[in-house]
């Protein structure tokens, strides 16, 4: 059974009365509060804290595998296994041909009836021209006759003989993925007989017996992924650290071109003896910005108008507006750059 595991945020909020709040900075504007009268107020300090931005994406623990393509473009004949299938060294996996494949096999066959039909035709003929010397025909025209029929044959068989050998100049004729060791199917590719392939499209993955891998449908390239602060999984209660996976520039072509999305793989760090199984559910945790002991306020705590974002502090009794520069949020509190002064007492919208 999967499970979602929620991450802590270690955020410490101090409420305090409206009337226990003071401060000793210069005194800007009384401006009346934006609120409704009868809405309840609340209140509380600026405090230093960590922020950071945090993503969460749906993963899930998978075998690790190879994955395995052709090395030249064509027409799928067919995938021969299923996910979940034992497979051994030397199996054949899946077979790719050229466009003109069918057609070449298809003359290949006529090729070979019309020379097995000419045999007993030609012999046909020669017993035609003895009936006719035995009964005193023309032998000479008869001759004649037969010639011209055997040639015609002769150069329409030629014809489909040629048409055969420039066919077969340019095809890639039946391309194998065979398994290159005993093993188990993790996925297959999911397009049909006769769906066109170009090179390098993963065809079969293979179970390489590896540690297991973490994987999620939400796509980060490399360059993203270089800039996070962190990168890790919750998998059973358990933080797990990753290395990225990248993809190289012919493989991200390739699953673009075929109107996929690339999934983004991970490798575990270092799996020690974590309780772990295929097909468990991984919440991926990507960790964008962090900054250690800002000055920090709610992000309910801020007002925005045409001049910009401000809050209200409360001052020795009064409601005073504070224009406010912020920096980064994670969505429940909000990093002051400038306008604020730890300790001081603000408003909580509620």
């Amino acid at each position: 059974m999967f499970k979602k595991f929620l991450i802590p945020v270690l955020l410490t909020v101090c409420m305090c009365m409206f009337t226990a709040c003071g401060s000793s900075e210069e005194v800007q504007e009384d401006v009346p509060l934006l609120e409704p009268a009868n809405a309840k107020v609340e209140t509380t300090y600026v405090s230093r804290m960590d922020i950071s931005q945090v993503e969460l994406h749906d993963g899930a623990v998978i075998p690790s595998f190879d994955e395995f393509s052709f090395d030249v473009n064509g027409y799928l004949y067919g995938v021969f296994v299923e996910p979940g299938d034992k497979v051994y060294k030397g199996d054949v996996l899946a077979g790719l041909v050229g466009h003109d494949h069918q057609t070449i096999l298809d003359l290949e066959d006529e090729i070979k009836k019309i020379e097995e039909d000419n045999v007993k035709l030609f012999e046909s003929y020669d017993l035609d021209l003895e009936v006719t010397r035995l009964n005193g025909g023309d032998i000479a025209e008869k001759t004649l006759e037969i010639k011209q029929k055997k040639e015609l044959a002769e150069f329409e068989l030629q014809q489909k003989k040629d048409r055969l050998a420039k066919l077969k100049e340019t095809d890639i004729g039946y391309v194998c993925i065979v398994a290159p060791y005993d093993s188990v199917v993790v996925a297959v590719s999911s397009a049909g007989a006769n769906s066109y392939l170009s090179k390098g499209t993963a065809v079969v993955a293979l179970d390489n017996g590896k540690d297991p891998m973490i994987t999620c449908n939400y796509f980060i390239s490399e360059s993203a992924y270089s800039k996070e602060y962190s990168c890790y999984a919750m998998v059973r209660g358990q933080r797990l650290e990753l290395n990225y996976i990248p993809y190289t520039k012919n493989e991200l072509k390739v699953i673009v071109n075929n109107g996929l999305t690339p999934a983004t793989k991970f490798e575990i760090k270092d799996l020690k003896d974590e309780e772990l199984y295929v097909g468990d559910y991984a919440s991926v945790i990507e960790v964008k910005n962090f900054k250690a002991d800002v000055l920090a306020i709610p992000q309910n705590a801020v007002y925005q108008d045409a001049t910009g974002e401000f809050v209200y502090e409360i001052k020795d009794g009064e409601r005073i507006r504070r224009s406010v520069i912020l920096g980064i949020s994670d969505n429940a509190n909000v990093e002051v750059v400038e306008g604020l002064e730890e300790g001081a007492c603000i408003y909580v919208k509620s």
